[in-house]
């Protein structure tokens, strides 16, 4: 009996005839496989493990140095990456306070440390001074707290570009908070306030919005103020756009005028300069409404 599956002449001879019907198509060649060698292997995996895997690999007593050394790299690499990206979204937005959590929240939160933000003491900037006072003044968080009333108007009108500032600097807290709430009987005319914090000591502070251009303030008018007052570490890039004119510089701004200001060292309120910062003369003999 003829297998016509076969592949010989005789069926072949049939298959000429008609008596056969045509062979199927052959397939088509798989193409090459591409040669791997154990170098590839190891950077593939490397390049794809996340670094908990790339730990685990690295515990293999079996590695020899040079797959050891690939996997550290690789490894060192995700966690410098894992530092910014948890730098990057720690905050980014404004967050209501609770007047019982002020000192977790905003002195103790002061104190934290920024993730990745560790000093390398070889990293010592092209001026030494210069560089140790970068340092100094960026220790810890900095925290912004508004103390608000919703009928005041600068209130409303500040509120939005704290929210923008927020989003753009999210290594920086943005807490808000009623200001009778936070401060039992606190003047309305010393509404919209902000106080600032670093490294658990208030640095700054603007009362009624004083030192600030009213109602014409914009965004950059208070990342302006705020770099100053240590609230924020450099200008972010996401406000660019809304650089005012030349003739309308930062310098307009008056950080010193004004009918209200916080006490740095006891947290009163007291009348003063609009904008303060630090310790002032004086501090001391104020009298104190209340004790952050």
């Amino acid at each position: 009996m003829v297998n016509p599956n076969e592949d010989t002449e005789f069926n072949d001879a049939l298959r000429a005839h008609g008596i056969l019907p045509p062979k199927p198509p052959s397939r088509s060649p798989s193409p090459d496989i591409p040669h791997l060698t154990h170098s590839d292997i190891t950077q593939t995996i490397a390049a794809t493990a996340d670094a908990q895997q790339l730990s685990l690999l690295l515990e293999d007593e079996q590695l020899d140095s040079e797959d050891e050394a690939v996997f550290e790299h690789y490894r060192r690499r995700r966690l410098e990456e894992m530092r910014k990206e948890e730098k990057r979204g720690r905050f980014g937005s404004m967050e209501p306070l609770g007047r019982e959590d002020f000192v977790r929240q905003v002195t103790e939160g002061s104190k934290e440390v920024q993730p990745g933000e560790e000093v390398d003491p070889q990293d010592q900037g092209d001026e030494e001074e210069g560089g140790q006072k970068a340092r100094r003044r960026l220790q810890g968080t900095g925290v912004v707290v508004f103390l608000y009333k919703d009928s005041v108007p600068l209130s409303q009108h500040l509120r939005p570009l704290l929210v923008r500032l927020s989003a753009a600097h999210p290594s920086t807290k943005f807490l808000s908070i009623p200001a009778s709430l936070c401060i039992p009987n606190y003047p309305d005319k010393n509404v919209p306030t902000l106080l600032v914090y670093r490294n658990g000591e208030i640095t700054g502070n603007v009362v009624a919005g004083l030192g600030l251009r009213g109602m014409k303030t914009t965004v950059r008018d208070l990342e302006t103020l705020l770099l100053r007052l240590q609230a924020l570490e450099k200008p972010s890039p996401a406000l660019r756009d809304t650089r005012r004119g030349s003739d309308d510089s930062d310098d307009d701004l008056d950080l010193n005028g004004g009918i209200g200001s916080v006490s740095a060292r006891s947290g009163g309120v007291r009348t003063g300069g609009g904008v303060g910062t630090g310790r002032g003369k004086g501090d001391e003999s104020e009298g104190s409404d209340f004790d952050l």
